[in-house]
C-alpha cells in the first residue's frame, strides 16, 4: 500500500460510528493505559470506569515496518523468479514445453480411462444383475430337476413295488426262492415315500400301491417261515449244497443273524465231533508213542487245524452273502464250541500232568529259598518233569497264537472294504469326513470285538494263566539247571581254560529264552530273560565270586607261590593246586561267559528282527535284551578284578624288583662316550624285558585271551608307573635324558609288539615325561608341553604345570630360576 494511502486515512473512515466520543477518548491528555479519574455525581453515587487508551502512531510505525519487510521479500521473489525463468529459458525451455505437452497429453489419457472406468463400472452392474438373473432361474431349475429325479425314481420304485408283488407269489409256488428272495430285497430296500402314498386318500393312486405292499409283507413272512424250515432240514440231513444255498438267502431278506444262528448249529455238530475225535485220540494216548510228552499240545494243534480247515471251507460263502462284518459275529458263534473243548482239554492236562500240584511245589522252592539250593525242602520237583511240561505249555500257546493269527488275518484281510460305505449327495469335503469318521468308528469297534474274541474268550483267558504258570516253571528250571551246573562243574580237557560250568548255563539260558520265543507270547520272553539275569547276576556271579575270593585271600601270596612252583616243575601240596586251578577257571569263565552271553544277545536280536512285531512289543524285547548286555557287563568286571588280583600276586612285585634297584644304580648325568657304550652295551633295559617277557609266555596258556590281554594292559601300566617314580629320584643331563627316550623306546617297541596299540596309551605320561626331558632350554620344553596338551587323549591326562615344573628340576643343567618362572 503506497504511503500516500495510508496518509489519507482519516480516523472517522477507520471508526465511522462515533468519531467525535472517540477522539475525546484516545486524543484526550491522559497518558495511555491510566484509568480515568472517578467522578462523583449528584445523588453522591461514584461511576468508576474503564477505558483503554490506544497508541495510534505508534501502530502506524509498526505497520510501516511490515509493509516495508514484505516489499523487500516481494522483490527478492521477484528477482528469484527472473533469474529461474531467465535460465529455464536459456537452458530447459525446450524440457518444460514438452513436459508440458506430456502433462496435458496426460489429463486427455486419465479423463479417456475415467469415462471407460465409468462405462465399465456400468458394464459389470448389468452383468451382476444378469447373472443374479440367470443364478435363480438356474436354481430354481436345479430345484425341479431334483423333484423330477425323485419323481421318476419313485416311479421307479412304484413299478418295482408292482413287478415285485406280481411276480412274488409265482416265485414262491415255483420254489424259485433266488427270484423271491430278491423281490423282497427290492422291497425292503424300497423309498419309505413310497410306502407314504398309500395313506393318501385318493382311491385311484393308493389303491395299487396299498394291495402290493399288503402282497409283499405276507409274503415276506411266509418266505422267512420256508427258508428257516428248508435250512433247518438241510442241516439235519447234512446236505452242505442245500445248506449253502438257503444261507446265502437270509440276507436278502434282512435276517442275517437268524441265518447265521442255524447255519452255526451245522459247523458247531462239525466243530464237536472234531473235539469228540481228537479227545479220544488223546485218551488212548496218542498215534506216537515218542510224542507222548506232547501228547496236549498234539491234540490242541490238531483240534485248530481241523477248525481252521472247517472255516475256510464255508467262510466264502458267508463272506460273499453276509459281508466281511458279519464273518466276526460268526466267529463269536462257533467260538463257543472251541472254548468248550479247550476247556476239556486243559482239565485233562492239569490232571495228568499234575499242573495246579507241581506250580504249587516250584511256587514254594522259588518264594521261600529264592535262588538258593532247595535241599531243604521236600518232594521237590524234578527238574526234567518241569521241562517237558513247561515245553508242552509253550506248544500249546504256539498252537493258539497260530490259530488266533488264521482268524485275524482271514476275517481282517480288508479292512479297506469293512470300513468303505457309500457316500451320497452333498458336499464332497463333508463326504470325505463323514467316510473318514465312519471308517474310524467301524474300525474301533472292530478293534474291540477283536480283542474280545481273542483275549476275553476262555481260550485267551485260560491261555494267559498258563503262560504264567509257564513263566514260573521256566524259572524253577533254569534255577535247579544252574545249581546243578555249578555242582557239576568240572574241566573236562586238560588243555582247556574254562570248565563245564560256562557251556552249561549258557546252553540253559539260550534254550529257555528260545523255548519262550517260540511260544509266540513276547511277555513270557520278556520274564524269562528277567529270570535268567536275575541267576546270572545272583547264582552264577556270586559262585565266581566266591571261587575267585577264596582263592587270592587265604593265602596273600598263593598266586605267587603257585605259578613260581609251577614255573620250576616243583611238586606243591594238592590243595594248593587245586586252589589255583579253581582260581583260574573261575576268572577265564567269568571272561569267557561274559564273552557268549554278548554273543547271545546278538543273535536274540538278529533272529527277531526278522518278524514283524507291534512297536510295543519290539520295545519290550529290546530292553529285555539290554539286561543280558549289562549281566555280561558285571562278569567282565568280575573277571577283570580277579585278573588284578592274581597281577597284584603275582606280576607287580617281580615288575617293581626287576626294575627299581638297576635303574637306580645307573648314573644319568652321562658323556657321549657313556651313551655310546650303553648303546653297544644295553645296562639292563634288555634283561628286564627278557624277564617281564618270559613271565608273560609262562602264564599265557593258562589265561583266557580277555584276561591274558588284561594282564599285559596291567603290565605296561605297572612298567610306565615304576620307571616315572624311578626317573623322579634321578638327575639327568642332555645325555642321560637322551639315554632315558632310548630306554622309552624299547620300551614302548616292546609292549606295543604283545598287547597292540593299546598299551601306547597306557605308557603316554611317561612318554610326555621323557619328552619333556630331552629338550635344549627350559622356552622348548614349554613348547613341547602346549604341543602335548592339544594331542591327548581322554585316557592320557596331560600334564600339570607343577609337575611340568618338578620335571624340569630334574635337568641339572637347566637353570632354577628359569624353572620357576614359566608360566
Amino acid at each position: 500500500m503506497p504511503e500516500t494511502l495510508l496518509h489519507s486515512v482519516s480516523v472517522s473512515s477507520i471508526f465511522p460510528s462515533k468519531p467525535i466520543n472517540f477522539v475525546q477518548k484516545y486524543l484526550s491528555g491522559v497518558p495511555a493505559g491510566r484509568k480515568n479519574g472517578a467522578r462523583n455525581s449528584k445523588d453522591g453515587k461514584i461511576e468508576e470506569k474503564e477505558e483503554k487508551e490506544f497508541d495510534f502512531s505508534r501502530k502506524i510505525r509498526e505497520l510501516r515496518l511490515e509493509l516495508e519487510i514484505k516489499k523487500r521479500e516481494e522483490e527478492r521473489i521477484e528477482k528469484d523468479i527472473a533469474i529461474i525463468l531467465e535460465e529455464n529459458t536459456i537452458d530447459g525451455g525446450e524440457q518444460n514445453r514438452s513436459f508440458g505437452l506430456a502433462v496435458t497429453r496426460l489429463n486427455n489419457n486419465m479423463l479417456v480411462v475415467e469415462n471407460s472406468a465409468k462405462q465399465l463400472t456400468s458394464a459389470l452392474k448389468n452383468i451382476s444383475s444378469l447373472a443374479d438373473t440367470i443364478s435363480g432361474r438356474v436354481s430354481a431349475l436345479d430345484v425341479a430337476k431334483t423333484r423330477v429325479v425323485g419323481c421318476l425314481q419313485l416311479a421307479g420304485d412304484m413299478r418295482d413295488l408292482g413287478v415285485c408283488a406280481e411276480g412274488i407269489d409265482d416265485a414262491i409256488r415255483s420254489e424259485d426262492f433266488e427270484i423271491a428272495s430278491q423281490h423282497i430285497h427290492r422291497f425292503l430296500t424300497l423309498d419309505q415315500a413310497v410306502f407314504q402314498i398309500r395313506e393318501f386318500k385318493q382311491k385311484d393312486a393308493t389303491d395299487s400301491i396299498r394291495h402290493s405292499y399288503e402282497v409283499l409283507s405276507s409274503a415276506k413272512d411266509r418266505l422267512s417261515k420256508i427258508l428257516k424250515s428248508r435250512l433247518t432240514e438241510a442241516v439235519q440231513k447234512g446236505d452242505v449244497a442245500e445248506m449253502q444255498r438257503f444261507v446265502k438267502l437270509f440276507p436278502l431278506i434282512h435276517e442275517a443273524d437268524e441265518g447265521l444262528q442255524r447255519y452255526s448249529v451245522f459247523l458247531n455238530q462239525k466243530i464237536d465231533k472234531l473235539a469228540e475225535e481228537n479227545l479220544a485220540i488223546m485218551r488212548a494216548g496218542g498215534t506216537d508213542d515218542n510224542r507222548r510228552n506232547v501228547l496236549y499240545a498234539d491234540t490242541l494243534f490238531m483240534f485248530f487245524e481241523g477248525v481252521a480247515e472247517i472255516i475256510e471251507s464255508n467262510l466264502p460263502v458267508l463272506e460273499h452273502s453276509y459281508g466281511l462284518e458279519k464273518l466276526l459275529d460268526f466267529m463269536f458263534i462257533l467260538q463257543a464250541r472251541i472254548d468248550e473243548f479247550f476247556r476239556r482239554l486243559i482239565e485233562e492236562f492239569d490232571t495228568r500232568r499234575r499242573l495246579s500240584h507241581l506250580n504249587r511245589q516250584v511256587a514254594d522252592v522259588v518264594h521261600h529259598k529264592k535262588f538258593t539250593a532247595p535241599e531243604g525242602l521236600e518232594d521237590v520237583p524234578d527238574a526234567l518233569e518241569v521241562d517237558a511240561i513247561a515245553s508242552e505249555i509253550c506248544m500249546m500257546n504256539t498252537s493258539v497264537e497260530m490259530y488266533w493269527r488264521f482268524v485275524s488275518r482271514r476275517i481282517g484281510k480288508n479292512d479297506a472294504d469293512l470300513a468303505r460305505s457309500p457316500s451320497g449327495d452333498g458336499d464332497e469335503e463333508e463326504d470325505e469326513e463323514a467316510r473318514l469318521e465312519r471308517q474310524r468308528l467301524r474300525k474301533e469297534a472292530k478293534e474291540q470285538k477283536m480283542d474280545q474274541l481273542l483275549n476275553r474268550s476262555r481260550v485267551g483267558t485260560k491261555m494267559q494263566e498258563l503262560i504264567g504258570h509257564y513263566c514260573l516253571l521256566e524259572h524253577f528250571y533254569m534255577m535247579k539247571s544252574v545249581q546243578k551246573a555249578i555242582k557239576s562243574d568240572a574241566k573236562e580237557d586238560v588243555g582247556t581254560l574254562t570248565s563245564s560250568l560256562v557251556d552249561d548255563v549258557v546252553f540253559i539260558i539260550r534254550k529257555s529264552i528260545r523255548r519262550a520265543a517260540g511260544s509266540g507270547n513276547v511277555d513270557s520272553v520278556c520274564a524269562t530273560i528277567n529270570n535268567a539275569t536275575a541267576l546270572l547276576d545272583t547264582v552264577v556271579h556270586g559262585s565266581l565270586h566266591h571261587d575267585i575270593q577264596s582263592g587270592y585271600v587265604t593265602s596273600s601270596n598263593f598266586a605267587s607261590e603257585a605259578f613260581i612252583a609251577y614255573q620250576q616243575g616243583k611238586q606243591v601240596k594238592e590243595a594248593a593246586e587245586s586252589q589255583k586251578e579253581q582260581f583260574l577257571l573261575a576268572v577265564n569263565n567269568s571272561a569267557k561267559l561274559s564273552e557268549l552271553l554278548i554273543e547271545l544277545q546278538k543273535g536274540l536280536i538278529s533272529e527277531w528282527a526278522g518278524v514283524k512285531r507291534p512297536a510295543v512289543e519290539k520295545n519290550k524285547l529290546e530292553h529285555s535284551t539290554t539286561q543280558i548286555e549289562e549281566s555280561a557287563r558285571k562278569l567282565a568286571a568280575l573277571a577283570k578284578h580277579g585278573v588284578e588280583e592274581l597281577f597284584k600276586s603275582a606280576f607287580k612285585s617281580r615288575i617293581r624288583q626287576g626294575l627299581a634297584d638297576p635303574y637306580q644304580n645307573i648314573d644319568r648325568q652321562m658323556t657321549m662316550q657313556d651313551v655310546e657304550y650303553y648303546e653297544a652295551h644295553d645296562p639292563f633295559m634288555e634283561h628286564f624285558l627278557a624277564q617281564i617277557d618270559r613271565l608273560l609266555v609262562e602264564n599265557e596258556p593258562n589265561l583266557f585271551p580277555d584276561n591274558y590281554q588284561t594282564i599285559l594292559l596291567l603290565t605296561a601300566t605297572e612298567i610306565a608307573r615304576q620307571i616315572e617314580g624311578a626317573v623322579a629320584k634321578c638327575q639327568f643331563n642332555r645325555y642321560g635324558a637322551l639315554q632315558l627316550d632310548r630306554e622309552y623306546r624299547q620300551i614302548c617297541a616292546y609292549l606295543t609288539n604283545v598287547a597292540g596299540w593299546s598299551a601306547r596309551e597306557k605308557i603316554g605320561r611317561l612318554g610326555q615325561i621323557v619328552a619333556l626331558l630331552n629338550v635344549e632350554t627350559v622356552d622348548e620344553a614349554m613348547e613341547v608341553w602346549h604341543n602335548s596338551k592339544t594331542m591327548t587323549t581322554s585316557t592320557i591326562r596331560a600334564l600339570s604345570l607343577p609337575e611340568v615344573r618338578k620335571i624340569l628340576a630334574l635337568r641339572a643343567d637347566f637353570p632354577t630360576v628359569a624353572i620357576k618362572s614359566i608360566e
